[in-house]
Formats: structure tokens, C-alpha cells, sequence
């Protein structure tokens, strides 16, 4: 709570300017800790609005500057996409899913789904879609199987694992093997949260089980 930025957000240091990622990131923190613990629900109302005040009106999001992700974002074809999947996860997580800005960005993500080529940026996007169809209770839209069975594909299986890699940074920096283990991570939750090919999840949870360290 202490690095919540005057006029909402969060920064790495409490300071302006606000993070877009870091912020969504903190929505996804307090609206999962609100299940366990009291949480003031007016620091969450003040993190969504300030996410969706900063909404382009195409309805993504731009990247940030100055964390230390975007050096390797600016290779993607759109670097919008990541950040505008994980705020609409983050904002449907927090139960937000049915404001116009989060079927704004939704429609975005969805639109733009094509663009995701690597497996992070796929997995986020992956997130934001099934977030959306285990909100709504509807079955799986054509755009969301699409993008699972894409994600299925690019799975690396070896000895009843699977592990999905990125060439990118993380929005918290993880690369190599830690951004594997990250990529990975959100892959299995993407899967598990509308039980897509049940087997591959497993065999990508065996996969972050064999990484713990001792």
C-alpha cells in the first residue's frame, strides 16, 4: 500500500509516474488477498479507474517506461497487446468484467490475438479470454480455442512435461529458463481455469514442480 502513487496507481518506488502493468498487477494482489482478509476496497476502486482512465480509445494500452521489460517488447509486432491482456485480466479479476472499458479492451485483445507470436504475449492473452468466459459462464468463443490450441502447439515436451519458452522479457524481467518457468506458469492457469487439455496442464505442472529448488 505504500507504493500507491497520489492520483492512483502503483510505482516501483511510490513515486510518479504510476506503472500500468505494476498497477494491474496490484489489482490482481488486493482483489485475491479481499478473499482471505480485509482489504480496503476503496484502494481498488482507485487502482481500476486509474488503469482505465489511462485506456487509449482503441481501447488498448500503451506500454510502460521505465521498468525493465520494453527494450525486448519493442521487438514484438504489437506491444500494446501484452499490456492491454494483462489489465483486462486484472480488471475482470477484480470484478470489473463488465465495465465498458474492459469489453473495450477485451474486443481489443481479441482483435488483435493474431499478433501474438510469442508464447508470454500468447499466454497473457490467454489469460484476459478464458478470465472472460469463467466471468460470463458462456462457452468457449472461437478466438479463445484458438489461441489455447495455438499455445498447445508450441509447448516443448519432453519425458511427460511441457514447458513454453518466450524471447522476451517478463514485465518483471524474467528471461531464459526464469521466463520459461513464468510463461509456463501462466499457461497452466490459462489451461486449468476452463479445462482445456487437462493432460498438457499436468504435464506443465510436473514441468514447475521439477524446477523448485531445494
Amino acid at each position: 500500500t505504500t507504493f500507491e502513487v497520489t492520483g492512483g496507481g502503483f510505482s516501483l518506488f511510490g513515486s510518479p509516474p504510476s506503472d500500468r502493468m505494476l498497477t494491474a498487477y496490484g489489482l490482481q494482489e488486493f482483489a485475491d488477498m479481499a478473499r482471505v482478509h480485509d482489504v480496503d476496497m476503496r484502494m481498488v476502486d482507485r487502482a481500476a479507474e486509474w488503469l482505465l482512465a489511462q485506456q487509449m480509445s482503441d481501447g488498448s494500452w500503451e506500454n510502460d517506461q521505465g521498468l525493465v521489460h520494453e527494450s525486448t517488447w519493442s521487438n514484438l509486432e504489437n506491444d500494446r497487446l501484452p499490456v492491454t491482456a494483462y489489465i483486462v485480466w486484472s480488471l475482470i479479476e477484480a470484478g470489473f468484467g463488465d465495465h465498458p472499458g474492459t469489453q473495450t479492451g477485451l474486443s481489443y485483445v481479441r482483435e488483435h490475438a493474431s499478433q501474438a507470436n510469442d508464447g508470454y504475449v500468447l499466454a497473457l492473452v490467454a489469460n484476459a479470454l478464458t478470465a472472460d468466459v469463467a466471468q460470463s459462464g458462456e462457452s468457449i468463443d472461437g478466438v479463445t480455442q484458438q489461441v489455447l490450441e495455438q499455445l498447445a502447439g508450441m509447448a516443448v515436451k519432453d519425458g511427460g512435461t511441457a514447458v513454453w519458452n518466450s524471447g522476451v522479457a517478463t514485465f518483471i524481467g524474467s528471461e531464459g529458463a526464469t521466463g520459461s518457468i513464468e510463461t509456463t506458469a501462466l499457461v497452466a492457469l490459462a489451461f486449468l481455469r476452463v479445462n482445456f487439455n487437462p493432460a498438457l496442464a499436468n504435464e506443465a505442472l510436473t514441468a514447475l514442480i521439477q524446477q523448485k529448488d531445494s
